[in-house]
């Protein structure tokens, strides 16, 4: 078999791992992508409208209607108010397989849509009056026309040389045209940045920031459509530009430089002024925090998620995030006095309704967890503070906010039933259920409070008229009433007194949370709080002999980069004072497109065309294509590219690339297609290829084999040890391949076997577990985590195989506390063979690090091999059975070298190690030729370095070693460079 230049083989490996990411990028894009799993249970249909196809699982058959006629409504506004249309039909996909409060829109294939439908929630993430399936709908359809809007004749590539999308805008322009101006979707986060003047949503600095770049975007859709007008806002999206003279474009800046004076920049400016002048004088007229009577005071974390305090007062469960660069969902449990010492007591996925057991011993709260058919679903569980036991009381139920129930030993939960929201008692000592309410239209419920006084329920609710109000429910006979039916906005959250008499809410009246005081004797309300940038209540604090007023504990703060608490009294009276505010500067919020969407939409059953069911292969749509020039040598030069199709859903995924040599086809042309299956619960991939693959190290020179053949795999997640910021998968390979080693004479060391060419037929198995907190530092420095990855490998001389040999590999690493953010570092890894396979396959310890990049998942191809190094020693060692261990002690040293270069490659975080390596290497090739053990333990230092290249984030160190037996003298210093993930895998 002919073999190409070493040099080419690795610009192709390099070409390839591109192409490779590429792939992967723009590929993952399903359901699938979010759950990480397949759901080969659900049966899709399909009904057409006039202008959309409406994807859903058969088990939810009667959404299509009304889903269709929200669809079409839609596409009658945004056509009208952009002047665009479509050829084809949009695919909108729906699906309740998981309790996912989301949707989102792509542009790929004429744009399409995916959204989890059927959610309880809706419910403290938002407000107003629009219910989930038309707010949903109609915001992912705004995407899509704006994608449309911006579409060029190139396609997907239009992407790689331009920018036509800007995302706040596509953001603002979905709420703008689709939605209300209102405070959970705007103002609330507009307003504490204008105030905090930190308007910038990409700083970094706050948890609020994701709401902060929607409400910038919706703010400055309205402004501009007041200013400019909406014909400007279509004419704006309809600018296009070409490269080259024919690769047609659209860009933002581009776009919004060709429409306003200035640019985007000057519009910016102008926007950020206005929105100065009206919020900076609607504060005039509110309260600020220092007027709250108390010192503020903070609790472990820096931002607030949930609290409640215990039934005695004596405790306060506490939620929060340590920081932006350790966003980990930590449950506190912190003593309510001067201390104020705390205990971390749990973490994850926890939701934000936290509430306390009657007898104080133990917390209730939900989680998004997996239940039946690996469906992400929320259910509840029950932590005893004591032991820190954790225990699951509903599986797969899809309930939530958990509350004390009547009795004792009852705990109540509203389960989410298609949607419609319903109460329910458990007995937790007989696990007997009892269903409290039984809603069927499209109700929502949440925040169930037990009053014991009065026999009642005191619930929120969204009920099917669109309206948001407490209830007081008579669990016997059903018999409803509604408090603060007044019209004052959304009222939220209740926090009962001790007595029962009274309970605080937070009101969205004022376009942020504000806090009052409902009291059921006199059915009346009172202001508590007027804060501008607002406050919510966790807490009612009883009086005591050292504080002879109750207190309420809330947070509130006027930046967006911490969070704030204090306690306030009950009785106060809040400040105000009148204040007018120029048209001119407050009329943007109320700007509305010129054909608007209903928010109360019924379903049309005329608007379905037809009906039938869903067919993926029929469904699969082109993603990206392109061919480029490629020159070598004059005996090699050609075309490379690749391909790149899709079925949304993600049950097919095709991509082929590769490159095409002119003058010599069959000496120098390579390729690989790659096919994935996702109709059942593993993942198949059936893969064919010709190119240079496992490249590594080997001796002194990189050897790269070239790979001709193909292989059938399957990777299943495992549910058993999934945990938070946990995760496991099994994978099975089948492989047959011909193994071309490049052309390197390794003749006259008999240390490192000549590579030889062979045919390999192979089977793999793998299951890897692993755990890693999110920490901003984790590619230089993680805090935290472990790893083990079990590999068994067979060849067998099968099928045209020429080798037999099985392998074993067994790979652990921790990272273990110490002082401060410093960590011990732990890695032992052991592998053997039995049997011959190909002698350059054989477990060694590399002469120089093999380079080792966490790439993303669905890059099916390994380019460099992952064999160890002793840091100290340059000497290459082949055996059969290779022992190695790892310890490090790392230090961070720089935060950030905050240095740029070319805008595409940034040095970041810095790190000192201090490390020492052993191996022993049995049935090692000495020099001779002849076999024995060989030992080896280096120790040194090394600074490493976070890069990023593209946006992919990687460790490169340089170090320096010495073998332990020679440490510090000047004989032999191995001073080396190398990219190397911080952990193996």
């Amino acid at each position: 078999m002919h073999k190409r230049e070493p040099s080419l083989v690795k610009i192709y490996t390099l070409i390839l791992i591109a192409i490779l990411i590429i792939t992967e990028s723009i590929s993952a894009q399903g359901f699938n992508v979010f759950n990480s799993r397949n759901h080969p249970e659900l049966k899709w249909q399909v009904v057409e409208t006039e202008h959309f196809k409406i994807i859903y699982p058969e088990r939810i058959e009667g959404i299509e209607i009304l889903a269709g006629t929200i669809a079409e409504e839609t596409y009658d506004a945004l056509s009208k108010n952009l002047g665009v249309t479509f050829t084809d039909k949009v695919r909108l996909y729906l699906s309740d397989e998981d309790e996912i409060e989301n949707g989102f829109a792509n542009p790929i294939g004429g744009g399409y849509s995916m959204m989890w439908v059927n959610v309880n929630g809706f419910r403290a993430g938002r407000n107003g009056s629009v219910k989930w399936l038309r707010h949903v709908m109609s915001h992912e359809l705004g995407h899509i026309f704006h994608y449309k809007a911006v579409e060029s004749k190139i396609g997907m590539l239009q992407y790689v040389i331009a920018t036509p999308i800007s995302r706040h805008w596509t953001e603002g322009l979905a709420q703008y045209e689709t939605e209300e101006w209102n405070s959970q979707r705007g103002d609330r986060w507009l307003r504490k940045a204008i105030f905090d003047s930190r308007p910038g949503f990409r700083d970094g600095s706050s948890v609020e920031n994701g709401s902060l770049m929607y409400a910038v975007g919706n703010s400055q859709l309205r402004y501009f459509t007041e200013t400019y007008g909406d014909s400007t806002l279509a004419k704006m999206f309809s600018w296009r530009g070409k490269r080259l003279g024919l690769l047609e474009y659209h860009d933002f800046e581009k776009a919004f430089h060709e429409t306003v004076d200035g640019g985007y920049d000057a519009f910016y400016e102008e926007w950020r002024k206005h929105m100065n002048i009206y919020y900076n004088t609607l504060a005039a007229s509110m309260e600020r925090t220092d007027s709250l009577g108390s010192e503020s005071f903070n609790m472990p974390g820096q931002f607030y998620l949930d609290m409640v305090v215990r039934p005695d007062d004596s405790l306060i469960a506490v939620q929060s995030i340590p920081s932006m660069s350790r966003q980990v969902r930590s449950l506190y449990i912190v003593t309510n006095d001067s201390t104020r010492e705390s205990r971390k007591v749990a973490e994850g996925n926890i939701n934000y309704d936290l509430s306390w057991s009657k007898d104080g011993k133990s917390i209730f709260y939900s989680r998004r967890s997996r239940g039946e058919n690996s469906s992400l679903s929320n259910d509840v569980y029950v932590l005893n503070i004591e032991t820190g036991r954790e225990q699951r009381i509903t599986h797969s139920r899809k309930a939530a906010f958990p509350a004390p129930g009547p009795n004792e030993s009852e705990i109540a939960y509203i389960v989410n039933e298609a949607g419609t929201g319903n109460l329910f008692t458990r007995n937790l000592e007989t696990g007997e259920e009892i269903r409290v309410t039984n809603y069927k239209e499209n109700v929502q419920l949440s925040w169930p409070v037990w009053l014991a006084d009065q026999q009642r329920w005191l619930l929120y609710k969204f009920d099917g008229d669109w309206n948001r109000k407490f209830i007081l429910l008579n669990p016997e006979s059903g018999e409803e009433s509604v408090l603060l039916d007044n019209g004052q906005g959304d009222n939220q959250r209740p926090i009962l007194n001790h007595d029962g008499t009274k309970f605080a809410y937070n009101s969205l009246q004022d376009e942020v949370p504000n806090i009052f005081v409902y009291d059921f004797e006199t059915d009346s309300s009172r202001r508590v709080t007027n804060l501008f940038t607002g406050g919510e209540v966790y807490g009612w604090i009883a009086e005591t002999d050292s504080v002879d007023f109750e207190r309420l504990l809330v947070n509130a703060s006027e930046t967006k980069r911490r969070d704030h608490l204090f306690w306030v009294d009950v009785n106060r009276t809040p400040k105000s004072q009148p204040v007018e505010i120029p048209e001119a500067y407050s009329n943007w919020r109320l700007k509305s497109p010129p054909n608007q969407i209903p928010f109360q939409i019924e379903g049309d059953p005329s608007e379905v065309v037809a009906q039938y069911e869903y067919q993926p292969l029929k469904n699969i749509t082109h993603i990206v294509s392109f061919a480029l020039p490629y020159y070598a040598d004059t005996n090699n030069w050609g075309l490379w590219g690749m391909t790149n199709w899709m079925e949304p859903i993600g049950k097919h995924l095709v991509t082929a690339f590769g490159s095409v040599s002119l003058p010599t086809p069959a000496e120098n042309s390579y390729g690989a297609i790659n096919y994935q299956n996702n109709q059942l619960y593993p993942s198949l991939t059936f893969s064919a290829y010709s190119f240079p693959a496992n490249s590594r190290f080997y001796g002194d020179k990189f050897l790269v084999e070239e790979l001709t053949g193909g292989e059938v795999s399957a990777v299943w997640p495992l549910d058993t040890f999934e945990r938070s910021y946990q995760s496991s998968t099994v994978g099975i390979r089948f492989r047959h391949v011909n193994v071309d080693p490049d052309n390197y004479d390794f003749s006259g060391n008999p240390r490192i076997p000549e590579p030889v060419e062979g045919r390999q037929t192979d089977l793999q198995i793998e299951w890897i577990l692993r755990k890693q907190k999110p920490w901003r530092l984790n590619a230089i420095h993680p805090l935290d985590g472990y790893g083990i990855k079990a590999r068994l490998l067979g060849a067998e001389k099968v099928l045209g195989g020429e080798v037999g040999y099985f392998e074993a590999d067994l790979n652990a690493y921790a990272v273990l506390p110490s002082i401060g953010a410093h960590r011990f570092y732990l890695h032992a890894r052991y592998q053997q063979q039995w049997g011959d396979p190909l002698p350059q396959n054989k477990v060694n310890l590399t002469r120089y690090d093999n380079i080792t990049i966490t790439l993303p998942d669905q890059v099916f191809i390994q380019f460099f091999d992952n064999s160890e190094r002793v840091r100290g020693y340059r000497q290459y060692v082949a055996g059969k059975r290779v022992l190695f261990g790892s310890a490090e002690y790392r230090m961070p040293f720089i935060p950030s070298l905050q240095t740029e270069i070319l805008g595409l490659i940034q040095l970041g975080s810095t790190s000192l190690t201090l490390f020492t390596d052993a191996a022993i290497v049995g049935d090692a090739i000495g020099q001779d030729g002849s076999t024995n053990t060989i030992e080896r333990w280096g120790a040194g230092a090394e600074i490493k370095n976070e890069l990023q290249i593209f946006g992919l984030k990687f460790a490169h160190s340089l170090g320096v070693a010495q073998p332990v037996e020679s440490l510090f003298e000047d004989d032999f210093v191995d001073l080396y460079y190398r990219v190397k993930a911080v952990v193996p895998f």
